[in-house]
């Protein structure tokens, strides 16, 4: 058995649109908040999905087309670690309109307007395996997200985050820059993110053309909107201590 407690984490709520794809959302979700532990809940109603059934030996079948609109009846998707990628395995039990009930792992469906929560387990990471003689995801070990402080000036606001083990981290302090994203410069205007070199310095492509590097360690960057799948962050330049 592995048991272990958890004291620090987040807590999301919110709506996926009509018309996106469910299980995308949430893995688009999980990325952009940094999840490496969590859980989603969901309610509400589904079109349209692809289900892999539970088979008898505890694996899930090829996924399987159903047509026309689902009540969520349970919807559970646990976030996990799988290696060095983010685990998220939807299970659901759906009710069609005509009555009939369909479960198992939900491959893809589409919103037709899905409630969502959220309780993310911050100070954990869960990593599972797939055990082949039952067939299913398990658990392989749980780490302890540790902090310690540092005596030495930190280089990157990302540090100065990680240094305070009793601050959690919030997603618009700690962001995930991706190639595509876009930064909301006070002085360089917009710019976009062309490469990502290291946790301290991305490439980025300004208005007219230019490709510069720019430095992270002296700004604050705070979620804008999303356009085109990328988020828009706006900066802020911090002062140097003196």
């Amino acid at each position: 058995m592995i048991f272990t407690e958890t004291r620090e984490g987040r807590r999301f709520v919110g709506e996926l649109d009509p018309g996106m794809p469910v299980v995308q959302g949430v893995r688009s979700l999980v990325d952009d908040y940094s999840i490496s532990s969590g859980w989603f809940r969901g309610s509400g109603y589904i079109r349209d999905p692809l289900i892999r059934p539970l088979l008898e030996d505890g694996g899930f079948g090829e996924p399987e087309a159903h047509a026309g609109h689902f009540l969520v009846v349970s919807f559970e998707a646990p976030v996990s670690r799988r290696g060095d990628e983010p685990d998220v395995a939807v299970r659901v039990l759906l009710h069609h309109t005509d009555g009939h009930l369909v479960s198992g792992q939900l491959e893809e469906g589409i919103s037709a307007s899905l409630e969502l929560a959220c309780q993310t387990y911050d100070d954990i990471t869960l990593r599972r395996y797939h055990d082949d003689e039952v067939q299913v995801a398990r658990w392989l070990d749980v780490s302890v997200n540790v902090t310690e402080s540092v005596t030495e000036v930190v280089k990157s606001g990302r540090v100065a985050m990680e240094a305070m083990p009793s601050r959690l981290l919030e997603p618009n302090e700690m962001p995930q820059l991706k190639v595509g994203d876009y930064l909301q410069h006070p002085r360089l205007g917009q710019c976009e993110v062309v490469n990502v070199i290291d946790d301290d310095r991305v490439s980025i492509r300004m208005s007219n053309g230019k490709v510069a590097q720019l430095h992270l360690g002296l700004l604050s960057l705070a979620r804008g909107e999303r356009r085109k799948g990328r988020m828009v962050y706006n900066v802020q330049i911090r002062r140097r201590n003196r």
